[in-house]
């Protein structure tokens, strides 16, 4: 996606509902970390070129950018960038992927499922501390992903500021912070 780093867009795709990942090789579950990229730099080795939709050193200094690694090793699984938008109440979810890894379109087998869902669950982590009640919002991809997410989380269409606009309520939100496990690091 083209000038996706300043528009944003929400691309992922919410595969089996597993409160950690799944490892597609053995069905082993793995406990997973959330942390915040503080260093702008770090989100340089993060680019369009090697699988990461976008070059993340790009993204704008009010998105906050957060990791789902694996506790055993921090190996980062996706990345979630969110916005406190204080005039919408709401977290923004400014742009959302997994490593390439885990990525459908580009890996022949995903190695972890549960990615996209953890990266959904942190938005709506990040909205309730903020004290949105769980109230996020974003722009899917297209309308493919507007369906899925309508369909897979009960989001709720919006369309006034994009075409393919989303929300998700308290509700929704309180159940994937249900379901999705993590540690906050």
């Amino acid at each position: 996606m083209k000038n996706g780093v300043n528009a944003g867009g929400v691309g992922i795709w919410l595969d089996e509902i597993v409160p950690c990942l799944k490892d597609t090789e053995t069905g082993e579950i793995k406990e997973t970390v959330v942390f915040r990229i503080e260093s702008r730099s770090f989100l340089r080795q993060f680019n369009e070129k090697n699988g990461w939709g976008i070059n993340w050193i790009k993204t704008p200094k009010e998105v906050e950018v957060f990791a789902l690694a694996l506790k055993e090793n921090n190996e980062i699984q996706g990345l979630v960038g969110v916005r406190n938008d204080v005039d919408a109440r709401a977290a923004y979810i400014h742009w959302a992927c997994t490593a390439p890894h885990n990525n459908k379109g580009l890996a022949k087998v995903q190695k972890y499922i549960g990615v996209g869902g953890h990266l959904f669950a942190i938005a709506a982590d990040r909205s309730f501390a903020w004290g949105y009640d769980g109230f996020i919002y974003g722009f899917a991809l297209n309308k493919e992903l507007l369906n899925h997410y309508i369909d897979v989380l009960g989001a709720t269409y919006l369309g006034a500021l994009h075409p393919y606009q989303f929300a998700v309520k308290t509700e929704t939100s309180r159940k994937l912070l249900e379901v999705y496990t993590y540690e906050w690091n």
